[in-house]
C-alpha cells in the first residue's frame, strides 16, 4: 500500500497530463453544437453509474470494504484509453475526449462529495475525510495535469500531436504497472479476495453496459455516439481508484473490486470492438 499511495500519485499526475494533451478547443466547441450528446453521456457517467453502484451493493451481500471498492470505481471519470478506443470503433473521438475531460477535471469536486454521501448511509467502513483538503489535494493529482496538458496542447500542437498516441500508451502501461506491483507487494494479504470479487465485478460490467445501451438506444440516434458513450461508461479510471482509496485506508481491500474489474473491462472491450468489426465486415 506504501508503494501507491507514496509513487501512485506521480502516476496519476503523468496519466491525466496525458489526457490533457488530447483535448482542444476545436474538439470541446465541436461537441458543444450538440449538447444532447454530451447530457446523456454526463448523465450516464456521472449519475447512472452512481446510482448502478448503491444498487449492487445494497443488494449483493458483500465485506464492507468490497462495497466500497464498488462505489469508489463507479464514481470515476472514464480511462485515458476510451479515446483511443473510441478510434478503434469509429466513434465520436472528440465526443469522447470532452467526456473524459470534464469528468476527469470535476473529479476533485465530485468524487469527495460522492464519499461524503455513502459515509452517510453506508457506516460499516470508517474513514476520515476532510472535504477541503481531499479535493484540493485531488485538484493537485487530477485537474491541475489535466489543464497543463491542455495547455501543452494550445502552445505545442506540433509536439503533442506526434507525441500524444505515445502519452496514451505509456498512460495505460504505468496504470498496468501500478496494480501490478500494488498487487504484489500486498498478495499475501489478497489471497481469497479475487474469487469472492470477481462475480460482482462481472454484474457489475453487465449492469452498466445493459443500463447505458438502454438509454442511448432510445434516446440518441447516432451509433458512432452510442459506441462512444458505451465505451466511456465502460472503461473507469482504475489508477485513480487506486490513488484516491490509497490518500484515505491502509488497508487494500477496498482496491480488488477495482484491480479485478480493471482486467474484466478491458476483456470486454475486446469483445466489444471485435463484434463491431465483425458485424462490419459481414455488411460490408
Amino acid at each position: 500500500m506504501e508503494f501507491v499511495k507514496n509513487v501512485g500519485p506521480i502516476g496519476m499526475i503523468f496519466i491525466m497530463f496525458s489526457l490533457g494533451l488530447n483535448l482542444t478547443a476545436k474538439d470541446f466547441l465541436e461537441v458543444v453544437k450538440k449538447p444532447r450528446n454530451l447530457v446523456i453521456a454526463l448523465i450516464c457517467q456521472m449519475i447512472i453509474l452512481p446510482v448502478i453502484g448503491i444498487i449492487i451493493i445494497s443488494f449483493f451481500p458483500m465485506q464492507a470494504e468490497f462495497q466500497l471498492g464498488v462505489f469508489l470505481l463507479l464514481i470515476l471519470p472514464s480511462a485515458v484509453m476510451s479515446n483511443y478506443a473510441t478510434k478503434l470503433v469509429k466513434g465520436n473521438v472528440a465526443l469522447s475526449i470532452t467526456i473524459t475531460s470534464f469528468c476527469a477535471l470535476v473529479s476533485f469536486i465530485s468524487i469527495p462529495i460522492f464519499l461524503k454521501i455513502y459515509s452517510s448511509f453506508f457506516k460499516d467502513v470508517e474513514f476520515d475525510l476532510n472535504l477541503l483538503k481531499f479535493s484540493v489535494r485531488m485538484f493537485l493529482f487530477i485537474a491541475l495535469p489535466t489543464f497543463v496538458g491542455i495547455l501543452v496542447r494550445g502552445n505545442f500542437k506540433k509536439f503533442s500531436e506526434q507525441n500524444n498516441l505515445r502519452f496514451d500508451r505509456a498512460a495505460f502501461f504505468l496504470f498496468i504497472l501500478i496494480v501490478i506491483i500494488a498487487i504484489f507487494t500486498e498478495r499475501n494479504n489478497l489471497g481469497g479476495y479475487f474469487a469472492d470479487v470477481g462475480a460482482i465485478s462481472f454484474v457489475v460490467i453487465v449492469s452498466i453496459l445493459t443500463s447505458v445501451y438502454l438509454i442511448t438506444r432510445f434516446t440518441l440516434k447516432e451509433v458512432r455516439i452510442q459506441r462512444t458513450i458505451m465505451i466511456e461508461a465502460m472503461l473507469q479510471n482504475g489508477a485513480m481508484g487506486l490513488i484516491v482509496g490509497a490518500q484515505l485506508f491502509h488497508e487494500l481491500e477496498y482496491m480488488t473490486p477495482i484491480a479485478v474489474y480493471a482486467l474484466i473491462q478491458y476483456v470486454a472491450l475486446m469483445f466489444y470492438i471485435g463484434n463491431i468489426n465483425i458485424n462490419r465486415l459481414s455488411k460490408a
